[in-house]
């Protein structure tokens, strides 16, 4: 809240909403909800702080607030009911059913004479396709304390009402926007996958879901004057279930390079090993929670434990005037996958991950079936290998933990990158939250501003299929956005790919890697159960550091373990899948951390989830063929064929 005098107010010639882009997520509570970090490093919440007391998903909020700039573009106060008088403005819509249907994504060279039709292309008449689109219009709200505000309910699928989220203020007047509750429905009771549909997979025929996204303005008046407002944008994806850990590379870092490539910032002038390097290392180590290959080689017991203070302590400096560990940089960085003289695909070179391509070119040995360097994460590498780089490990104050403990003029930034931070930006085939549309400079006005048209929803009709070169025309879907924008590129409904992100996909490598985004959709985790043998002191040490090293499978928690039967369950069983939840580790184990992270369930599900995961063990006394489908979450080798296949329908 500002403490900011008249005088100072006075100085305010216009102000900006941040978060920017403000990136939310759906759940099934029927109340409560928590908010989206506002700064890259925040504190874990306590266990079970993602469910309510009946095991529903909380939702998560977005807050916005409006900083006021002065004439030099210094920010000057935050702009509260306090201080300020405040009119939000929000509309957001849903336009995935009205759209058209996603296979892969239409800027890749391999898509270059793909044609991809409308979504429900047996839905002709005009007036029946605007029964697709979910939009409920323009919400406002002021003053503070606003509960029971302004809800996002009178849009309709196909006649049925469906309610998006809501408006609600906070008690400084700050804007929060909540998503809906994860429901996802067919009024004509049409199946969520239909095999028999040609590329059913998330483009399900009569079927709608509730997320969303669209513009966030404000109207703003200083002591009797109205002062011009920058706007901002809000999206409303899928939750993570992974809350605190962070995918390879963020969409914050994303735009951030489509920034500095087009002249927007300013690339850094030198690489720092603690902003630039490190992250680049340490989040390998950190999908050990999610994924079991990740644990395998950069986990806690692993030999690249990027975590472990005397390795980092080889590579956040230069030893000696020999540089004696001049050659493990070299190494590390020689074992990533270059964007540039890349030889083809190579599920080898890290990161482990999938690329836009894989599954619907595999027969293409092109780099982007696997996920590539990106440019401005290699040049850090590069540096740091060739010993040009700051050595400031020691020198970098804790980075903050609440938005309270930033200083007022980085605030509107660090809300814009916290948000940004903890959304996926590959593999976009098609992603988590947004997906590929979003590296397309047309698609902003300023950096992390979306471009806006002139009012109302985009345009919906491109004709009769979408291509390559009317998705990428100068005045084509990506130029300037209305409500529903964004979300329209993403799954419907969105739950079959969160039952089809899995790892293991390409078994002739491994059955664990490469993967997808493990940080959003875990594939292999830490159980309560282990967990409890790894924390009783009674235990023999080796028994409780096997458990600690046990991974399982996500899956396993599912009632069936037919993947094609899971991506109907999951419509309704997503809120009761594992969230994966920071809790202390041993004080009396040498190598095990001193937080981990370990997969909640509702408490009634706790004793049939182990008795589940107890099946799944059993069963992997068969063959090791089956065991190792079963470490990727599939039923058997057959299974794993069948998913592939509805997965990843080639176009």
């Amino acid at each position: 809240m500002s403490d900011s005098s008249n005088s100072d107010l006075s100085r305010i010639v216009r102000a900006e909403i941040h978060p920017a882009i403000g990136v939310g997520r759906v759940g099934n509570a029927t109340s409560e909800y928590y908010l989206t970090p506002q700064v890259s490093t925040p504190a874990p919440r306590p266990p079970h702080s993602y469910r309510d007391a009946t095991g529903a998903i909380k939702r998560e909020a977005v807050q916005f607030r409006i900083y006021g700039y002065d004439a030099g573009g210094e920010v000057v106060a935050e702009l509260t009911a306090d201080n300020a008088e405040i009119e939000w403005q929000a509309h957001i819509a849903n336009l995935k059913s009205a759209w058209y249907e996603f296979s892969v994504a239409l800027d890749l060279k391999q898509a270059k004479d793909i044609k991809m039709p409308r979504r429900n292309p047996n839905v002709v008449d005009p007036e029946d396709r605007a029964a697709l689109i979910i939009d409920p219009g323009l919400r406002s709200i002021s003053s503070k304390n606003q509960e029971q505000g302004a809800r996002f309910d009178s849009g309709t699928f196909m006649g049925e009402k469906v309610y998006l989220g809501e408006l609600r203020t906070d008690d400084a007047g700050r804007l929060l926007v909540l998503g809906g509750h994860g429901v996802s429905n067919s009024p004509t009771g049409m199946p969520a996958f239909n095999p028999a549909q040609n590329n059913g997979f998330g483009n399900a025929i009569g079927w709608h879901d509730d997320t969303s996204d669209g513009p966030v303005d404000a109207t703003v008046t200083i002591n009797g004057s109205e002062i011009p407002v920058e706007g901002a944008w809000v999206a409303f994806g899928p939750p993570k279930f992974a809350p605190d850990i962070i995918g390879w590379r963020t969409m914050y870092e994303l735009l951030e390079e489509l920034f500095i490539k087009n002249a927007m910032l300013d690339a850094p002038t030198k690489v720092s090993f603690t902003k630039h390097v490190y992250p680049i290392l340490q989040r390998l180590s950190g999908l050990q929670w999610v994924n079991a290959g990740f644990a395998t080689m950069f986990g806690a017991d692993g030999p690249l434990n990027f975590e472990n203070p005397s390795f980092i302590d080889k590579l956040c400096r230069i030893h000696g005037e020999r540089d004696a560990f001049g050659g493990l940089r070299r190494e590390i960085y020689n074992s990533f996958r270059p964007a540039q003289d890349n030889p083809g695909a190579n599920p080898r070179t890290w990161p482990w991950l999938y690329g836009d391509a894989f599954g619907s070119y595999d027969d293409d040995l092109s780099a982007e079936i696997y996920l590539l360097l990106p440019d401005l994460l290699e040049k850090s590498l590069k540096a740091w290998m060739l010993g040009d780089f700051v050595a400031d490990w020691a020198e970098v104050a804790a980075p903050p933990q609440n938005i309270d403990q930033v200083p007022l003029a980085e605030q509107p930034m660090s809300l814009t990158k916290a948000s940004l931070h903890f959304c996926a930006a590959d593999a976009f085939h098609p992603g988590i939250e947004l997906t590929w549309p979003m590296r397309h400079i047309t698609m902003y006005q300023a950096p992390f501003r979306i471009k806006r048209n002139k009012g109302g929803l985009p345009q919906l009709d491109f004709g009769s299929h979408l291509t390559q070169d009317i998705a990428l025309a100068v005045d084509g879907p990506l130029n300037a956005q209305g409500p529903g924008g964004l979300t329209r590129w993403m799954l419907v409904p969105w739950q079959v790919d969160t039952a089809g992100c899995r790892s293991g996909y390409t078994k002739s490598y491994d059955s664990t890697i490469p993967t997808f985004w493990p940080a959003h959709v875990p594939n292999q985790v830490l159980t309560e159960e282990d967990y409890q043998t790894l924390m009783n002191t009674s235990n023999n040490p080796v028994e409780r550091r096997n458990a600690f090293l046990h991974r399982e499978s996500w899956y396993a928690t599912m009632p069936t373990h037919n993947s094609k039967e899971q991506l109907s369950l999951m419509v309704s069983y997503f809120s009761k899948m594992g969230i994966i939840e920071a809790r202390p580790g041993p004080t009396d184990l040498d190598g095990v951390p001193t937080t981990i992270y370990v997969q909640t369930v509702p408490k009634e599900l706790e004793k049939s989830v182990q008795s589940a995961a107890s099946s799944v063990r059993k069963s992997t006394k068969q063959a090791a063929a089956t065991h190792a489908a079963q470490q990727a979450g599939f039923k058997d080798e057959n299974d794993r064929k069948d998913m592939k296949n509805i997965r990843f329908q080639k176009p």
